[in-house]
């Protein structure tokens, strides 16, 4: 079974995790009164590589910020399937759904390859939020971005070839690296392709020189050629 959030060890230096917080754009551009709440409340966490910040279902625990590493965001369908929908990178602000409609968690979180977080907790910053009402309004900023790109993505979806979407995928899962370490069952789940369609791709990927397949890992090794691919 994989770890909660229950199993994050305190991070101990609380200034290089400010430091690295203030490289948000998000964060960045809130008010001096917001920015210093999220700092006062929240604290930095690590999370070991291969365990999961929390479960689809999962109630919620709060608003947290990639500071290092990465966070990977998935789903599974009820015969068990599994499906990577996006790579969260440093600066990137995830869980703010809960804090409007006070529901459980609609996705799985976890990481690959180890991340540091800062975890501001739930309940706290909803209690801050009830004498700062004007924090709504940049939450709802914070959201409406992804929504937006929610949307770009789905209408991206529907003109792009299989190739294109593919190469995308395989560009958001590595992030800044070259490593994607996925089964080729979850990959084609996550483009939206059927399994067959998805190792014909591989291959042909593979046979051009712009990734290596290897047992439930791929390599990028040409990411300005799929990158070009991905726009087509």
């Amino acid at each position: 079974m994989p770890l909660h959030h229950q199993a994050f060890c305190q991070a101990g230096d609380k200034t290089q995790a400010l430091r690295l917080l203030a490289s948000s754009s998000w964060f960045a551009s809130l008010p001096d009164t917001l920015q210093t709440s999220l700092q006062t409340l929240g604290r930095s966490r690590a999370l070991p590589g291969g365990d999961y910040l929390f479960l689809q279902g999962d109630p919620a625990d709060g608003l947290y910020c990639v500071l290092q590493g990465s966070v990977l965001i998935g789903s599974s369908s009820a015969v068990g399937k599994n499906s990577v929908l996006a790579r969260l990178a440093p600066g990137q602000w995830f869980g703010e759904v809960a804090l409007f409609d006070h529901g459980p968690r609609t996705h799985h979180a976890h990481t690959d390859g180890g991340c540091l977080l800062w975890h501001v907790p739930h309940g706290p910053l909803l209690a801050w939020l009830e004498g700062w009402p004007q924090g709504w309004y940049y939450l709802g900023q914070l959201m409406a971005g992804k929504t937006r790109q929610l949307m770009s993505g789905l209408a991206q979806q529907t003109l792009l070839s299989p190739e294109a979407r593919l190469a995308q995928r395989l560009l958001l899962l590595a992030g800044s690296g070259q490593a994607v370490s996925l089964s080729q069952e979850a990959l084609a789940s996550a483009t939206g392709i059927s399994r067959q369609t998805c190792n014909t791709i591989l291959g042909q990927l593979a046979d051009a020189g712009l990734i290596k397949v290897a047992r439930k890992q791929l390599t990028l090794l040409d990411k300005p050629a799929l990158q070009q691919l991905g726009n087509r």
